[in-house]
């Protein structure tokens, strides 16, 4: 099993600890063959993993952004979505440097795949904010998530709705990606 599956299944199992209801949405993993023939030539093997693992989050007749987030307030969104965001959204990069969203909320923030032939990064666009933060890699990404799992920085409230203490979120990040 790679790094990108191993994170995801870490996230996951968190998800399940908490009773989260996104756990039964999860699509289907992609072949592939399905992601390089969608993607084209140079398509990193991390997106390729991420793609396989689940292809998205199926949505239901009155379904709550809640029910459906994989971190707070963010959806794990097909590799169609993926795409279909991409061009509605316009971002300068340079030269040979190419994006894909990974998770979008319904604001359009959203946490960005972003490579450039030789090494994937991500990165989290959210409306308003200074700077996105960046990680290294997309496990580097998911193992943060994880410990905001683990550390309580993520968290069901007492309604049952999942939540996020963002000063406990930015400490994790720190001490993972500073």
């Amino acid at each position: 099993m790679d790094a990108v599956h191993e994170g995801l299944d870490a996230v996951r199992a968190e998800l399940v600890g908490l009773g989260r209801p996104v756990v039964a949405l999860l699509e289907p993993g992609l072949p592939a063959e399905a992601v390089h023939t969608r993607m084209g030539a140079g398509v990193p093997a991390e997106l390729v993993s991420w793609f396989g693992w689940a292809d998205g989050t199926r949505e239901e007749p009155d379904q709550l952004v809640d029910e459906a987030s994989f971190i707070p307030g963010y959806v794990l969104v097909s590799l169609a979505e993926a795409l279909e965001f991409r061009e509605e959204v316009e971002m300068d990069q340079p030269e040979g440097v190419r994006w894909l969203p990974l998770l979008v909320s319904p604001a359009a923030d959203f946490y960005a795949a972003i490579w450039d032939g030789t090494e994937v990064q991500v990165a989290s666009f959210v409306q308003g904010a200074d700077e996105p933060m960046v990680y290294a890699s997309i496990p580097l990404m998911l193992r943060t998530v994880t410990e905001s799992f683990r550390t309580g920085a993520f968290e069901v409230d007492e309604e049952g709705y999942f939540d996020m203490h963002p000063e406990l979120c930015d400490r994790v990040y720190e001490a993972l990606n500073g």
